[in-house]
């Protein structure tokens, strides 16, 4: 009976809880590039490659760190606890195979990652639905100039190993990586999206991949690979917008590289990491708050 009379109370309890208007604990902008960055987080936990028990062992142990840390934001981010409990109520187990092969375990494993991330995504999207707290409106303020400073957009094609390796480089360094796809839609349009996500960065980097090929009409022999056009567009857009000194191009060896945007920043990108270094310092030159010793 005393275990019973527990239970009803920590229902009533929650009951309580839910039944408060949730409200923001930081700055808006604070808790949208803290949610989006774990969920980028999470992402890469679930794009591992696992070839074996071990490596399915050593991604548990991280999904359990990722996970544990999500609660503890959540709780941070949000008053009362009606988000992060929202959150742990979603099961981060997949289907529960019994002598499965590895490979059906680990799309086990991914299947129940992703129900966290669904989630994630889910509160990241109703931001802006859920009031802020007005003590923290002059801290929001500033936060949100900081905020705008230091963040790179990342323009990218088709080629998704090398955008995730600038995104998470850029992320290292303590600038903001602005993925287009990784944003929420809030019921944009794609070109609206994009508007709204390209004025809040100081910088932008742009990914010259082979994506395609080309060749001019007249030397139709002579194909190139090549930028997706997409690409190009919103490399004009930035140099318009930022200006040339805020705009770096990363190339891919051999990719046709335009000739009518002279004064911006070509930098080859090279698998040894070359480019690393060479790209912190222009964001730097450009006003981003980065520490070039993170670079190594």
């Amino acid at each position: 009976m005393r275990s019973l009379g527990l239970v009803r109370r920590k229902s009533q309890a929650i009951e309580e809880r839910r039944s408060v208007p949730t409200r923001l604990s930081l700055p808006r902008a604070e808790v949208e590039e803290k949610l989006a960055a774990r969920i980028s987080a999470g992402r890469e936990i679930q794009n591992l490659g696992i070839l074996s028990e071990e490596g399915l062992e050593g991604a548990r142990a991280k999904r359990t760190k990722w996970n544990a840390y999500n609660i503890e934001l959540l709780k941070r981010c949000f008053e009362p606890d009606s988000i992060a409990e929202e959150y742990e109520s979603v099961s981060l187990l997949g289907v529960i195979y019994t002598n499965a092969p590895l490979s059906r375990r680990v799309e086990s494993f991914r299947a129940g990652l992703g129900k966290k991330l669904t989630c994630l995504e889910s509160i990241l999207e109703r931001l802006d639905l859920i009031p802020g707290d007005s003590r923290g409106a002059e801290s929001s303020a500033t936060t949100d100039r900081g905020h705008q400073k230091n963040a790179a957009f990342i323009v990218h094609g088709s080629d998704e190993a090398a955008k995730t390796r600038v995104a998470r480089f850029v992320d290292r360094l303590g600038v903001r990586a602005v993925v287009l796809h990784e944003q929420p839609n809030r019921g944009q349009t794609i070109i609206e999206k994009f508007e709204s996500n390209a004025a809040d960065v100081g910088f932008a980097i742009v990914l010259l991949t082979a994506d395609d090929v080309g060749a001019p009409k007249n030397s139709l022999n002579s194909i190139r690979p090549r930028a997706r056009q997409n690409v190009l567009l919103e490399l004009g857009y930035f140099c318009a917008a930022l200006g040339r000194e805020k705009v770096c191009v990363l190339y891919e060896d051999g990719v046709e590289i335009p000739s009518d945007y002279l004064g911006v920043v070509y930098t080859p990108f090279d698998s040894a990491d070359g480019w690393q270094l060479r790209l912190a310092k222009e964001m730097k030159e450009a006003g981003l708050d980065i520490d070039l010793n993170r670079v190594i």
